[in-house]
Formats: C-alpha cells, sequence, structure tokens
C-alpha cells in the first residue's frame, strides 16, 4: 500500500508540473519589430553619377558616392533578367545583380541606396549600367553583375512602398536622360496593325525575344521588346488603343519600352479613327523627308494592273491626283483591276520617296479585303510628251492619254522591257514588265494613242496596262527623210564669214547658213568655204602635234526642226581641202553635250590621204596633200534622234603649220528624216 500510494503521489506531482508549465504559455508571442530604415542618405544623384560615364567606357568609382532611388523595374515577370531599375528625381539607373528572385528583397516599390565605390559604370549598347568588372579577359573587361555574396556590401535596403509615379512623356520627347526610369506615353498608342494580336514574345523551345510596334494617333512609332523568358510571353497583344507605362530602354540607336507585365499595356479603348483625306492632300504632306503617317484614310479608283506592275503595289487616283500604294513583295494585289473603288486604312505607314516617285508603304494587313464598287470610269488626262516631262510631278501616277505617239526599240520588236515612245513634243521611256500579260505581244509600228500612267523611276517613264490602252492615232506626222547638201556655191573672197550660198528645203526641218567665228573676215577661196588663223601646234615634216582644238574658233551650223516636228540625225559627210601649212587635223562636235565630245569619226568611203583616230579626230595622213580630198564622215547615233529644237554643229581644225594656213569646207551633206 505505501509502495503504492507513493507511486500515485509521484505521478500526480509530474502531471501537475506538466499542466503548469502548459498554463504558462497561454499568453500572446512578442510581435517581430517594425522595419527600421537605415539611418543613412545619398550625396551624389543618379544623374550626377551617370555623367561620369563617357558612351562605351568602362569607369570605376573610386569616391565615397552614395545613391538613392525608388525600385521601379524588378525580375518579378521575367522581362527583366538579374537587373533591377532605380530611379530618384533626376534620373534612373539600371543595377546589374547576380541573384534570381530579386524581387523579393527589392521589390517595386522599395528604396535602395547603393554604396557606389569599388562599383564600375558601364552601359550595354548605350543603355548606362552600374555593377562589377570582369577581368576574365583582361584585354577586354566589362561589366558584370553584383555576386549575392556582396549585396550587403554595396546596397542597403530603404523602406517598402514607396509610391511609383511614371514620368509622362509622348514618343518625339524620348531621350537618353530617361533610362532606366518608368515613364507613360501621354498620348493614347495602340500596336501597328501588323503586330495586334500576335504573342508578346516567342514562346517555342527557343524563347526569342521580339519587337512589337506602337504608333500614336500621329504616327510616331516605338518598340516594346519583350523577352521570351518573361511569363506574359505568350499573351497576345491588344488589339485596342490606350495608355502604356514601362520602363525605358535603348539599344543602340533604338528606344525601347520595356513592359514589367501586362497591366502596365492597358488598351481597352478602341483604335485610332482614320481620318479620311484627299491623295492631292496626302501628297503635299511630304516635303523631304520620310513621314509617318498617322490615323489617316484615302479612297479613290484603281488605276493599274498587276500584270505590268511590281509585285505588292496599287495605283489609286482620286480627282487629278495619284500615289502608288506599296503593302510589301510576298502581297498579292491581282484581286484589283482598273476601276476598282476602294478605300485604304493608311495607319502605321510611310509616305517615302522611292526612286524619285511619292510611294506610300503600308503594312500587308491595309490590304482591302473587298472593293467598294467596280466599273468606276477614270478619264485619262490628254497630254503631250513634252507636259509629262515638265509636269511630271503632278502628273505622277494619273491616268493618262499621248495621241499620235510612235513606239521603237533599240532591242527587240515586242512590248518587254524598255523602249521609246515619242510625239512630235518630245520622247519618253515606254516601259513593260517582263512578267506582263502582253510582255510577248508585238510593239504597233505605226502612229497610236496611249493609255497608261507615268511615274519618275530615275527617269520618266510610261506605263500602259493592257494593249487595249493602245489604239490608232489620226494625224500622225510620218517620217520623211532628207539630204541636204551644201554646196558653198555662192562663197567669194567678199562674201564674210557667213555662207550666202542657198540653204536646202526638207520638210519638218530648217538648215541655217555655215558660220565662220574667231577666223578671218573672208573666205581664202571662191566656191568653198575656206578660212585661216586656225590653231597651231604642227611643224614642217612631223606627225608630232603639239596643239589643240580653240573653243572659240569653228565653224558652225544650226538644224532646227518645224514646230510639232522631231528630227533625227543620221550621217554627215564632207569634202575637206588644206593650204600647205594648214589644219593638220580637225573634229566635228555638236550641241548635245555642250561641245564636250568629238562625234564618232570614219572615213567611209576609204581614202589613204586621210587617217580617222582613235579618239575621233580627223588627221592629213601627208602634209604635202593640198588637193580637196572626199570621205570624211561622221554617225550621229541614238543621241540625236528625236530631237525637238534646234541642233548645232561645229568643226574644229587645229594643229595648224602656220596662222596663214587655212582649213576649207568643199562640200558637205547631212542626212536624217524627220516625224
Amino acid at each position: 500500500m505505501k509502495k503504492g500510494l507513493i507511486f500515485f503521489l509521484a505521478v500526480f506531482i509530474i502531471i501537475g508540473s506538466v499542466l503548469l508549465e502548459f498554463g504558462s504559455c497561454k499568453k500572446k508571442f512578442d510581435e517581430p519589430p517594425a522595419f527600421i530604415p537605415a539611418n543613412i542618405s545619398a550625396n551624389c544623384s543618379i544623374k550626377a553619377l551617370k555623367a561620369l560615364h563617357s558612351m562605351g567606357g568602362l569607369e570605376q568609382i573610386n569616391n565615397d558616392l552614395m545613391i538613392s532611388g525608388i525600385v521601379v523595374g524588378d525580375d518579378k515577370s521575367g522581362n527583366l533578367y538579374k537587373q533591377i531599375c532605380i530611379q530618384d528625381s533626376t534620373g534612373g539607373i539600371t543595377v546589374n545583380l547576380g541573384g534570381s528572385n530579386l524581387y523579393v528583397d527589392y521589390p517595386v516599390g522599395r528604396q535602395v541606396f547603393i554604396k557606389c565605390k569599388g562599383l564600375y559604370l558601364s552601359d550595354y549598347n548605350r543603355l548606362i549600367q552600374i555593377g562589377m568588372i570582369d577581368n576574365s579577359i583582361p584585354s577586354s573587361p566589362s561589366l558584370s553583375a553584383i555576386p549575392t555574396t556582396l549585396f550587403d556590401s554595396f546596397l542597403v535596403k530603404g523602406s517598402l512602398g514607396n509610391p511609383v509615379i511614371p514620368k509622362s512623356v509622348s514618343i518625339n520627347q524620348l531621350n537618353d536622360s530617361l533610362q532606366s526610369m518608368l515613364i507613360q506615353i501621354k498620348d493614347s498608342v495602340q500596336f501597328v496593325a501588323t503586330d495586334t494580336a500576335l504573342t508578346y514574345a516567342d514562346v517555342s523551345a527557343s524563347k526569342s525575344s521580339v519587337n512589337r510596334t506602337i504608333s500614336d494617333c500621329l504616327g510616331n512609332k516605338l518598340v516594346v521588346y519583350t523577352s521570351g523568358y518573361a511569363n506574359f510571353a505568350g499573351v497576345k497583344t491588344p488589339t485596342g488603343k490606350g495608355l502604356i507605362a514601362a520602363l525605358y530602354f535603348v539599344y543602340k540607336t533604338t528606344p525601347e519600352l520595356i513592359l514589367r507585365d501586362t497591366s502596365d499595356a492597358r488598351f481597352t479603348f478602341p483604335r485610332c479613327a482614320a481620318s479620311k483625306i484627299s491623295i492631292a492632300s496626302l501628297r503635299t504632306l511630304y516635303t523631304g523627308s520620310d513621314v509617318l503617317l498617322g490615323a489617316l484614310s484615302i479612297s479613290g479608283n484603281v488605276i493599274s494592273n498587276s500584270s505590268n506592275l511590281a509585285a505588292g503595289n496599287i495605283i489609286l487616283q482620286d480627282g487629278n491626283s495619284g500615289i502608288d500604294l506599296y503593302f510589301g513583295s510576298t502581297v498579292s494585289t491581282a484581286k484589283f483591276n482598273p476601276g476598282d473603288s476602294v478605300s485604304i486604312d493608311l495607319t502605321g505607314g510611310t509616305l517615302t520617296n522611292y526612286k524619285g516617285m511619292l510611294e506610300a508603304n503600308l503594312p500587308a494587313t491595309a490590304l482591302p479585303v473587298k472593293v467598294i464598287a467596280t466599273g468606276r470610269i477614270v478619264t485619262p488626262q490628254i497630254i503631250t510628251i513634252a507636259q509629262l516631262l515638265n509636269s511630271i510631278s503632278t502628273l505622277e501616277n494619273t491616268l493618262l492619254q499621248i495621241n499620235n505617239a510612235t513606239a521603237t526599240s533599240a532591242s527587240g520588236s515586242n512590248y518587254s522591257g524598255y523602249k521609246t515612245l515619242a510625239d512630235a513634243t518630245g520622247n519618253t521611256t515606254l516601259y513593260s514588265s517582263a512578267t506582263a500579260s502582253f510582255a510577248g505581244s508585238a510593239l504597233p509600228t505605226g502612229c497610236e494613242n496611249w493609255v497608261g500612267y507615268a511615274n519618275l523611276y530615275t527617269t520618266v517613264q510610261f506605263q500602259i496596262r493592257n494593249t487595249n490602252d493602245v489604239t490608232a492615232g489620226l494625224g500622225c506626222i510620218l517620217n520623211k527623210s532628207f539630204t541636204a547638201a551644201y554646196t558653198f556655191s555662192g562663197v567669194t573672197t567678199t562674201s564674210g564669214t557667213t555662207d550666202p550660198t542657198k540653204t536646202a528645203i526638207a520638210e519638218g526641218v530648217s538648215f541655217g547658213p555655215f558660220i565662220a567665228a574667231g577666223l578671218g573676215s573672208n573666205s581664202s577661196a571662191s566656191g568653198r568655204f575656206s578660212f585661216a588663223s586656225w590653231p597651231l601646234g604642227a611643224t614642217n615634216g612631223s606627225n608630232i602635234f603639239t596643239g589643240t582644238f580653240s573653243a572659240t574658233q569653228y565653224y558652225e551650223i544650226t538644224i532646227t526642226p518645224a514646230t510639232g516636228y522631231q528630227l533625227d540625225l543620221n550621217s554627215l559627210s564632207f569634202t575637206f581641202q588644206r593650204s600647205a601649212t594648214g589644219v593638220r587635223q580637225w573634229a566635228v562636235r555638236s550641241d548635245i553635250d555642250n561641245f564636250t565630245n568629238n562625234l564618232a569619226a570614219s572615213i567611209s568611203p576609204v581614202n589613204s590621204a586621210i587617217l580617222a583616230n582613235s579618239n575621233n579626230t580627223f588627221q592629213i595622213a601627208d602634209r604635202a596633200t593640198i588637193t580637196a580630198q572626199s570621205g570624211c564622215n561622221i554617225v550621229f547615233g541614238s543621241s540625236h534622234t528625236n530631237l525637238n529644237k534646234p541642233i548645232k554643229l561645229r568643226f574644229y581644225g587645229f594643229n595648224a603649220e602656220s596662222t596663214s594656213g587655212t582649213f576649207s569646207l568643199n562640200s558637205v551633206s547631212i542626212t536624217g528624216s524627220t516625224h
């Protein structure tokens, strides 16, 4: 009994002690002390710190500088990697940190102090950053992240929950002073049509970063950059319009916005409404440099046929103004035919100069899905080629009609390629694509009326849509060949410096008399045009010449096509004679190139007494030859065809043996045609 009692008492005591102990635990736990910010302050602004850096450099900070800023960007969404962005009232900076999940200790809204001594400043493609140095390649040190073991040595955590208010700016106000700051575009923006309803970044295994473009309603554009590792990479871009807040970065010369998450882009409003303008008004927007097109639209009638137009183009006319619209080389415009009426949204496009032609470059999505109407009649404006050449800036890409014109080809007898189209007022290039449906059709040889459009592609060129644009012309001037002979029968030793002989007569052209310039006052002989005082440079008995022609001493004639006619010069031949000390060399030039080059010289028929040199000068083979010599021949070529204004020909004699030596033209014959 005593043993049992003793055991009972012992158990009772133990249980009582335990209950007493538990009872003593029934009290409220002590709460952890509230966060107490460090009692420190910055002695340097972020702007002043960044001013220590030179782009492309790597600078160590050796002074006891401390900056302070509020975290405006962290790695929570994955769109920043091993980086945070802080900003103060003067600017922002990107801080390279070696850890992950940085947002746990350095979330958006936390104040952070950075002890800068021992750290380095550098830039990654012009984005200024702060961190450590990587000397693994001694010859090429670079910026690296501050390792986690040194966070507390350089970073001091400040208070949490500080308000983060983005700086409001417009797209055209963005500049380097805003780097790494949280900004908000003050004007509503939208993703351009080609970048709407697409994932922010690549969600495939490669997880590539992607740039998407936003635009305000005035057409100002900006890139939004998203990492393939962002947790919203697979979210599709909104189709509406609204405000965007983001970190402002730069990559080389490209400004970029870095979203922290999709809540930064609140595009919940309808897209920019396109204001309708005329094509004439659109053309006035271009003043010499590319123009970003805002929320604008145009309408008009198609005047082009895709068969004879580069891929992705449509030519649209509204009233008396036209414009070339380019949607990209992979876009088919085959469904649009002349007479189709369409409306085009220009938002996000660019008005530019393409090889002299005004063109609107538009996203492929701007191509109309359907036409408004078909069979609209556009009446061509009747013009001459001279009017086209003089007014191409206003006539460009409008429907035109050139009457009574002929097409000729230097190669090939079909439409394909570059041909010459000429009327009585001038000539221009007729171009047909090798892929045009009519490219292999025979080029008309007669006088036709031509309907089409013209543009400036380095030079002015005219294009038809199909062969129905070519119809028979009326009142064309047929080719009339002529041979104009100068006999000099009226020349005497007292007739002066102008040949008094009656000149040749031919349809559509008039021939002026020969005149002598810078020479004697009268011909040295009758019945031929013979003058002295030519430039010297030859020595008796020697074929070594030291002289050259004089621009002020020559024979000249002027040939003038009649109004409404064009002139083609084919050839010129003449009989030459010199005195014993006369010129030994001579050449012919024209004002087509302002008398710069000698015209192509040849001897026909063969005459061993005279030579045609490689520089297109003529030369007497034997100075003893003083009798009349025939065979000097000039072939004019294509540069002397389709002339509609007067042309001057000059004969230059030089390398005479004495000033009394003569250069005589005994007869001259010119062949050609008018049309």
